[in-house]
């Protein structure tokens, strides 16, 4: 029998739905809002608070372009350039006070637009539920809450350098919201999703699957035709910016190879541990140690319990798909989650880092609808009581949102980021490198040696935060003046990667290694060695500027002035500027009798140390 008119269910309008929308987007945001004082942590340093490329906007097409501008030292395996576009930006908007290129202390914007991106994103997905679920307004922001609170997203909100994850999020649920309405902004945004991290590769796979599959969220065959070429078109330019053939292999994307049997027990193994830390998300790691993948780990008492309840998860939410009629809406969001785990999980390459909360950004996404579409069903009269929904959903929020205020404050600073990384993951090879670098910055050499020697003596041979180790070991014992010693560290370093065979996966900041061999053998007066062990450096890690400039001395002590001279403005216009640089380069042109180029470039070198004797030599020479 039809309900009266009064008795009727009455749809929030419009207008009013918005409104409840983006206020549960900003009731999600709230435990993340202790971030926003937060400070610079682990690779936030290279790509954001010491990385000259991003901190001037001139020449801009470079900030997509180059390479050099994408990290500091250069890294051959990231181009990702709305995301450097945006440090740009920012550091223009937070930083134009400091007093030099480095001066920028202050990562408050930088927070803040990481908030503002994540606020967009948890908006964009309650939307995208109620379209592709057909979920009331309620259930759809349900599901945005309990994504937007979940501690997996921490990591992408509160480490500055996840803000590529954040964008390509964005992107891929913008692309979805607009393939059906506004097909020609859908590809565009795709493309930028795919701009800002090769996290958004798998996006043209759901938009394939939604075209094929009309009862969720009708897309048109020529969006999907139209992404398809925007993703080759950016792989593509990717490969070509990177120095790399059209190579799809993992070598191509910098990730090791390996037998089908062992992709495919790293792919379960990812499985059973991404379902675990959906439900049970404490403790989260920056670098999940291997040893948590081991079979032992899992019959142990907590592991145990952990995976039972993981497995358990599986099953009720299978029952609830059988149950639900009709099911197609609950294989979109199903389809999405598992679209996104795919290329990280291990199954087509085993990643350098066998998993990660900022992989699993997308895939807690797919999660959160998937339990927004079950929700829609399971708490209708005749199933489960209707009015035990909001209490269910708002506690297991309260639990999320407390383990989430915790976690952002573990990103504070990078010492207390490392050592909360020790506190759940002793063995944590990760955090104990992590305090290491921790010490070098806060100056206390005694701890930085005793890190250093303690990491060696628990890491493999063959292992690269190894190497990291006894680098900066050597670089503790130039500052003591005790080149002999440095000399063992270094070439320590150099044999490991002539037996890795190559520098995939390998800190870029160990290219500064070689330039340490090079300085000893041209400080004891054999520029021809020291210009060979810079052009290794050179074949390992790329044309860094370092490299660039110590190959340039050495040109210059063999009495070839002009190479030198082209080496070390090779270096400058890869972002290399320095003291050091300008000097070298300005004694160069003194070399080949340039006079009047080298007067400029030393007054350039005193320009950025005013203190810098050598270039005051030169210029008093020079005036003579």
């Amino acid at each position: 029998m039809e309900l009266p008119p009064r008795a009727r269910p009455l749809a929030p309008s419009p207008r009013r739905a918005a409104l409840i929308g983006w206020l549960i987007a900003l009731l999600a945001l709230l435990p993340h809002l202790r971030g926003v004082r937060n400070g610079f942590v682990y690779d936030d340093f290279r790509f954001v608070s010491e990385n000259g490329g991003v901190q001037t906007l001139a020449h801009p097409l470079e900030l997509v372009t180059s390479i050099e501008r994408m990290s500091t030292p250069r890294d051959n395996d990231i181009w990702r350039p709305l995301r450097t576009l945006g440090f740009a930006l920012q550091h223009a908007i937070g930083c134009a006070q400091g007093d030099g290129p480095h001066d920028c202390r202050d990562a408050t914007v930088y927070h803040a637009t990481s908030l503002l991106l994540f606020l967009l994103l948890v908006r964009g997905l309650i939307a995208l539920a109620q379209r592709t679920t057909g979920c009331s307004l309620g259930v759809a922001c349900a599901g945005g809450l309990l994504f937007g609170v979940h501690p997996l997203t921490v990591e992408s909100v509160a480490w500055l350098s996840s803000q590529g994850d954040l964008l390509a999020a964005l992107g891929v649920v913008g692309t979805l919201l607009l393939a059906s309405t506004r097909p020609l902004a859908a590809v565009g945004v795709a493309l930028l999703a795919l701009l800002s991290k090769e996290s958004a590769l798998p996006l043209v796979g759901a938009l394939a699957l939604l075209h094929a599959r009309r009862d969720a969220l009708p897309v048109r065959r020529g969006v999907v035709v139209a992404a398809a070429l925007a993703t080759l078109l950016y792989l593509v330019a990717r490969q070509h910016l990177l120095g790399r053939e059209l190579d799809f292999s993992p070598a191509g994307f910098s990730q090791e190879a390996a037998p089908l049997a062992a992709r495919a027990a790293t792919a379960a193994r990812n499985f059973l541990f991404a379902l675990r830390l959906f439900l049970v998300p404490w403790p989260l790691s920056i670098d999940y140690d291997h040893s948590s993948y081991e079979p032992r780990a899992w019959f142990q008492s907590a592991g145990f319990v952990l995976g039972a309840l993981a497995l358990l998860a599986g099953a009720a939410i299978t029952v609830a798909m059988r149950a639900a009629r009709p099911r197609a809406p609950l294989l979109a969001p199903l389809l999405f989650a598992i679209l996104f785990f795919v290329p990280t999980c291990g199954l087509f390459v085993v990643m350098k880092s066998p998993i990660a909360d900022r992989y699993l950004l997308l895939p807690t996404a797919g999660a959160a609808l998937l339990a927004a579409a079950v929700g829609a069903r399971a708490f209708q009269p005749g199933r489960l009581p209707a009015r035990a929904a909001p209490w269910v959903t708002g506690l297991a929020a309260l639990v999320l949102a407390t383990l989430t205020w915790q976690r952002t404050a573990d990103f504070r600073d990078d010492a207390t980021l490392w050592r909360a990384e020790l506190v759940h993951h002793p063995a944590s090879l990760q955090g104990q490198l992590g305090l290491l670098h921790a010490a070098g910055a806060a100056g206390d050499t005694a701890t930085e040696q005793r890190l250093a020697r303690a990491l060696l003596e628990n890491v493999a041979p063959e292992d690269p935060r190894g190497w990291l180790a006894a680098f900066r070991l050597g670089q503790l014992a130039v500052d003591a003046g005790n080149s002999k010693e440095a000399v063992g560290w270094f070439e320590r370093c150099r044999a490991g990667l002539a037996r890795r065979g190559h520098a995939r996966g390998v800190a870029s900041e160990l290219h500064l290694a070689f330039v340490g061999l090079a300085n000893v053998a041209r400080a004891d007066q054999r520029p021809a060695v020291a210009e060979q062990l810079a052009e290794e450096g050179i074949r390992w890690f790329g044309r860094q500027p370092r490299l660039l400039e110590m190959a340039g001395i050495a040109r210059d002590l063999q009495g070839d002035p002009g190479g030198a001279v082209a080496l070390h403005e090779e270096a400058l216009a890869a972002g290399g500027e320095t003291a050091s640089l300008c000097y070298h380069l300005a004694l160069a042109q003194h070399h080949r009798g340039d006079s009047e180029a080298a007067r400029a470039a030393a007054k350039r070198a005193l320009r950025l140390d005013p203190a810098h004797a050598g270039a005051l030599r030169l210029l008093a020479e020079l005036d003579r």
